[in-house]
């Protein structure tokens, strides 16, 4: 079984797949760096490393000499403009349009399934973004508009409909019916599949001749609920505590904060003036700015791996050393092979890691999808698009797995939530 992977990256959903049993067969990414890494591990993969506007059928086609068309497309286009650690651009930032130019091509080569794969604020992102101090209210949480509380005495305007959360991705759900795919979506957490990490992520699953696969349910969780329970931090890294490699450094005036802050905290640990020099102005801005200034507990999984763990507002420092975690560390946490090679100077290596999928979850997907291929292969195909309101369930359930997730910002999720997760990956028919 073969894919063809868009936005490749560092491999780590490819990875994952081939887990599965689902080998990457073509790959098309423009970044060098990242080029070079899947060179250095998979020399067999026909590359393209070049802009994604400038590939189509007859290129893959013919410049790769294959005949035949792949079983799945897979596709992660750029998400800093739709992530909370980015600017929230959305569909304005350049990177967020790749994602047309990857519809583009599943209406070109029809595979009989394709993958999305993006961040969780997908979800909530908009097609216009107005900055914070130009909304009514000043208000941070863009849902707060949704309730009828868009107007302010402030004299600013009201919201348009295109500055409302979620209008990005409903916009993104017309291009997707025009796929003609049955797709299934959700938001789903890594650690419930494996992962020693809290990572959030948007995955879809389409089909083109039956009805889409559900999304797998979980296989962690916490302590009493039936599942394997949560792998840590410890499971994963513990024994490179002595031996961790490479790794960036804080500045002496960072370094000095983090020695106030025990494992498991943050910025929040800090006296008031200390909180106030670290965070600066941010400190009088909306939202729990988790971020900032993180301390790693062994006993839990990792928070979100980020691409600069040095800086103040996404570091994550080590449980037992003044230090940023590992170029290893982060492989390793992410699921990459302890062989795998990293091409670049260092921060290369860690954006390459930190924007990378999990290989547990791209795992999960892949059997997933290798499960329905075999139930359905002899059947005779039967598409059934999803209906509207259909994919207003879906998209509900997954919007309040996002909330909850985002409220408590904790490793266990109680048992209700694991039936959101189960719930809104149900296979609709």
């Amino acid at each position: 079984m073969f894919s063809w992977s868009f936005f490749t990256g560092a491999m780590g959903l490819d990875i994952g797949l081939e887990m599965a049993g689902i080998k990457t067969q073509i790959a098309v990414e423009i970044d060098p760096t990242c080029c070079n890494t899947i060179r250095a591990n998979r020399p067999e993969v026909i590359l393209f490393e070049e802009d994604i506007s400038n590939i189509n059928k007859n290129r893959l086609f013919g410049d790769a000499g294959i005949s035949y068309n792949p079983l799945i497309l897979v596709g992660g286009p750029p998400c800093q403009s739709f992530s909370p650690a980015g600017n929230r651009a959305a569909l304005n930032d350049p990177r967020g349009v790749l994602i047309f130019e990857y519809f583009r091509l599943i209406k070109e080569i029809r595979p009989l399934y394709f993958v999305f794969e993006n961040v969780g604020n997908l979800l909530t992102a908009t097609l216009r973004h107005r900055p914070i101090d130009k909304r009514p209210g000043k208000r941070w949480n863009l849902k707060s508009y949704s309730n009828g509380n868009n107007l302010h005495d402030d004299g600013a305007a009201p919201l348009t409909q295109e500055e409302m959360s979620g209008s990005a991705f409903r916009y993104l759900l017309k291009e997707i019916d025009s796929l003609h795919y049955s797709v299934q979506f959700a938001i789903v957490n890594s650690a419930d599949y494996g992962a020693p990490q809290k990572r959030i992520r948007f995955i879809m699953i389409g089909c083109r001749d039956y009805p889409a696969p559900s999304l797998p349910p979980p296989t962690h969780g916490s302590v009493g609920s039936g599942l394997k329970r949560y792998q840590t931090l410890r499971d994963a890294i513990y024994d490179l505590k002595d031996n961790p490699g490479a790794h960036s450094v804080y500045t002496e005036r960072i370094s000095g904060f983090f020695k106030k802050i025990p494992p498991g905290g943050n910025w929040r640990n800090l006296n008031l003036d200390d909180q106030k020099d670290i965070l600066g102005p941010s400190i009088d801005a909306g939202g729990g700015k988790t971020g900032f200034m993180r301390r790693l507990s062994w006993d839990e999984p990792c928070p979100t791996l980020t691409a600069k763990p040095n800086r103040k507002g996404t570091a994550l420092c080590h449980p037992d050393q003044i230090r940023p975690l590992s170029v290893k560390e982060y492989a390793r946490i992410q699921g990459f092979p302890d062989n795998w090679q990293f091409d670049g100077a260092m921060n290369l290596k860690y954006s390459q890691i930190g924007n990378a999928v999990p290989v547990v979850l791209g795992q999960a997907v892949g059997q997933a999808i290798k499960k329905h291929y075999f139930e359905f292969k002899n059947h005779k195909p039967r598409f059934q698009s999803n209906s509207y309101s259909e994919i207003e369930i879906i998209y509900d359930r997954s919007l309040k797995y996002l909330y909850s997730f985002a409220r408590n910002k904790k490793s266990t999720i109680d048992e209700k939530q694991l039936r959101l997760v189960d719930n809104a990956a149900t296979r609709i028919s």
